[in-house]
C-alpha cells in the first residue's frame, strides 16, 4: 500500500497485461481473498520504489533532463514537496530567491505544476527545456487570442 496525497494505493502485478499497476484502494469494488498464489514477484523486485513512485504520482513523464530553476524564496516548502531531495540539489541566491537543480521528465503535467507558481519560477537552464516551456505556454495563449 502507499499513501498520496491522503489516497490509498494498492501496487499490484496485473497478470492479463503483465505489468505493475496502481489502483486507488477507494474505489475498488468486490474485494476478496482468492487464496490463489500472486504473480509478478520478479516484476516487484526490479521495481525501484521511490522513483516508481515519483513517476506514478508526480509530473514525471517523459524525456529525463537536468534543469535549473530560480524560485521564489516562499515557495521552498511546495518545491521540496513535490521533488524531495534525492539527486536535486537547492541552493540560495539571495535573501527572496533560491535555485534548485533536479533531474526532471519533462511533461506537460511538470510545465503546468511551473505554471501554478506562476512569476515565482524561472526555468534558467537548459535551453532547450525553456524553449519547450515557452511553447507550451505560447499554446496555451493561442486559444485565447481569437476572443
Amino acid at each position: 500500500l502507499i499513501i498520496n496525497d491522503g489516497n490509498y494505493y494498492l501496487l499490484a502485478f496485473d497478470d492479463y497485461k503483465k505489468e505493475i499497476r496502481t489502483y486507488r484502494v477507494d474505489r475498488m469494488k468486490s474485494i476478496r481473498f482468492t487464496g490463489i498464489e500472486r504473480e509478478g514477484k520478479e516484476e516487484f523486485e526490479k521495481i525501484d520504489l521511490s522513483t516508481y513512485i515519483q513517476r506514478t504520482f508526480s509530473m514525471f513523464s517523459g524525456e529525463r533532463v537536468r534543469v535549473e530553476m530560480k524560485f521564489t524564496s516562499y515557495l521552498l516548502d511546495a518545491v521540496l514537496e513535490k521533488l524531495g531531495r534525492d539527486k536535486v540539489f537547492y541552493s540560495k541566491i539571495d535573501e527572496h530567491h533560491f535555485s534548485v537543480s533536479a533531474p526532471i521528465e519533462i511533461s506537460d503535467q511538470f510545465f503546468g505544476w511551473l505554471c501554478g507558481f506562476g512569476a515565482g519560477v524561472q526555468i534558467t537552464a537548459p535551453e532547450t527545456v525553456k524553449k519547450q516551456f515557452i511553447d507550451y505556454i505560447d499554446k496555451i495563449r493561442s486559444k485565447y487570442n481569437n476572443e
